[in-house]
């Protein structure tokens, strides 16, 4: 998805001052992944590419971010969530065209990271508009069956469903078993594809 927006972008980038930032959310890394570290990285990408555009030659470098660092430095403080939300929709405003993505939204945890991020999901897109961007596209993946992801996006995305290819989803399977063949186990090859048959059954291309 990411490599299909930066090549079509190609063909808008010589008119007009796009960008592209994106997240993956592990949960394995959610201690470090908190929403506050979320947008700093959001803020990171997008600056970075705000001083690499051809019509930045005269900013500053690090014009959003570099005021509140003094003021926080100075302090020893780091920044709070309302901070780093002002600076996104600051530097957001200052291009014409912007994709957001938030990759397995689903892993992070509901209680102390997607209960702050998803109203800023849902809200970013009209904010941004109110502060004159032109557009701003968010695209969020995540497993259908949490109660509390699907409800925070309605009414408002197009929703697709994705449906893993069964050739693909079988070679991952064989692969797996493999690796435990390789470790001792003996696994007949009846037993092996009663394995991959059944499992492709429930998955359901899911």
């Amino acid at each position: 998805m990411i490599k299909h927006i930066e090549q079509s972008r190609i063909l808008v980038v010589r008119d007009q001052k796009a960008a592209l930032a994106y997240v993956y959310f592990d949960y394995k890394d959610r201690a470090r992944q908190t929403p506050e570290n979320i947008l700093a990285g959001l803020l990171k990408q997008l600056e970075f590419q705000l001083a690499n555009s051809p019509s930045s030659t005269d900013m500053p470098p690090l014009p959003h971010i570099q005021p509140l660092y003094e003021r926080l430095h100075s302090q020893r403080k780091r920044p709070v969530f309302p901070d780093l939300q002002g600076m996104l929709l600051s530097i957001v405003a200052e291009f014409d065209d912007v994709y957001l993505l938030f990759d397995a939204l689903d892993e992070c945890d509901e209680a102390t990271q997607r209960n702050v991020l998803l109203p800023l999901i849902t809200q970013l897109p009209l904010s941004i508009t109110q502060e004159g961007n032109k557009g701003c596209k968010i695209f969020v993946t995540a497993r259908p069956h949490y109660a509390d992801i699907q409800p925070a996006l309605e009414p408002q995305p197009l929703k697709l469903e994705i449906i893993a290819d069964a050739v693909d989803m079988e070679l991952v399977i064989r692969a797996k078993i493999a690796v435990v063949k390789q470790k001792g186990a003996r696994i007949p090859a009846q037993l092996e594809q009663d394995i991959v048959s059944a499992i492709l059954d429930k998955a359901d291309g899911r």
